[in-house]
């Protein structure tokens, strides 16, 4: 049992001491480097190659005892972490447990480059927050990874992966590189809030489980498409969007796998048949080919915006791309015609139409 006087890790204690109103423990790397990161944690292990000349240096430079301040946390009581959304369990914390809330990266680092754990002359001094709620461990994790501290929002999204508990395969949702795409599918129209990253992915991520899991075999991903410039947020956040109106709607599925798979040659064909599908005119305008729609055409549909994060081109850009989206959904086999058939009054107004007609339910 962990109390506030002895640190318990599997068989073994360590006295704590008490400065102030804060405790503090004395480990061997060797301990430390066994323990689990706390489930809010980000994926500490892809920052290694990032933080290793800093911490090389430290050695070289005599200071290796300034990576040595680490911060625990240990469980006191039974407690869950539950989604205020839905009301289910997404973790259980149990009496005992002692986990890395600051230090993680290091952890990693000295599991890669042993010597230079063993080069450590002293234990580790670990700063002890004791947890008996959520509330404690955000309130224990956050300030050491706060605003003003090198972890950026695509480092909070991997924490939220961590938290529950989801192990994406797709590199865009390892690496956290999605904020923007669920900023926009949280938002409304005319709504220009930047959402913090707990908000926009708690709203979306059962489409993102379901994003990341297409294809189900191998192939292009929406992290790497047959086109490069397909994988762009707006059209991330159009599908998350898609996927909440219509969830396990197999048209769907099936136009995210032919927009993931279309390729140049694809498309050089449908431009010389002059017949284009939603997917091939969506694939058209991501490379900047409807221009070509026309001998007195200099410009795309969009105006040359598509793939652009800035707000400004939000509303256009979803317009575009749900109107198409939704088209192949209800008629996957419909074609129009490349030089006058796609014309912005079809879709203008449809993201907007979307939340009108929800409103209204």
């Amino acid at each position: 049992m962990t109390n506030t006087t002895t640190l318990t890790i599997g068989q073994n204690q360590y006295a704590t001491k008490q400065v102030g109103e804060h405790s503090f423990a004395e480990i061997p790397v060797k301990v430390f480097c066994e323990l689990p990161p706390a489930p809010v944690q980000r994926n500490s292990h892809l920052r290694v190659n990032k933080m290793r000349s800093i911490f090389d240096l430290a050695y070289l430079a005599g200071q290796s005892s300034t990576l040595t301040e680490v911060a625990l946390g240990v469980v006191v009581s039974d407690f869950d972490d539950i989604d205020h959304k839905t009301g289910r369990v997404i973790a259980s914390y149990k009496q005992g447990e002692v986990s890395i809330i600051d230090g993680a990266t290091r952890m990693h680092y000295w599991k890669t480059y042993p010597k230079q754990a063993e080069s450590l002359k002293k234990n580790l001094t670990a700063k002890l927050h004791f947890l008996s709620s959520m509330n404690d461990v955000r309130f224990a994790y956050y300030p050491y990874n706060s605003k003003a501290s090198t972890e950026k929002t695509n480092e909070l999204l991997q924490g939220l992966a961590r938290r529950y508990n989801w192990q994406p395969r797709q590199p865009m949702f390892i690496n956290g590189n999605y904020k923007t795409a669920i900023d926009w599918a949280t938002s409304r129209p005319d709504d220009d809030r930047a959402f913090e990253p707990e908000v926009g992915f708690n709203f979306n991520f059962e489409e993102l489980k379901i994003l990341d899991s297409i294809p189900k075999g191998s192939g292009p991903i929406i992290s790497k498409p047959a086109l490069p410039k397909i994988k762009s947020q707006p059209i991330v956040a159009a599908i998350l969007i898609a996927l909440k109106m219509y969830p396990n709607n197999v048209r769907l599925f099936d136009f995210i796998e032919r927009l993931i798979n279309i390729t140049t040659a694809d498309l050089h064909q449908a431009m010389a048949n002059k017949q284009i599908t939603p997917v091939e005119i969506i694939a058209l305008e991501w490379q900047g080919w409807s221009a070509q729609r026309g001998s007195n055409t200099t410009s795309t549909w969009l105006n040359d915006t598509a793939g652009s994060t800035n707000y400004a081109s939000k509303e256009p850009q979803l317009d575009f791309l749900l109107y198409w989206i939704i088209e192949h959904i209800q008629n996957p086999s419909c074609k129009h015609d490349f030089n006058k058939g796609v014309r912005p009054s079809s879709w203008e107004g449809t993201w907007k139409e979307i939340f009108t007609d929800d409103d209204a339910e």
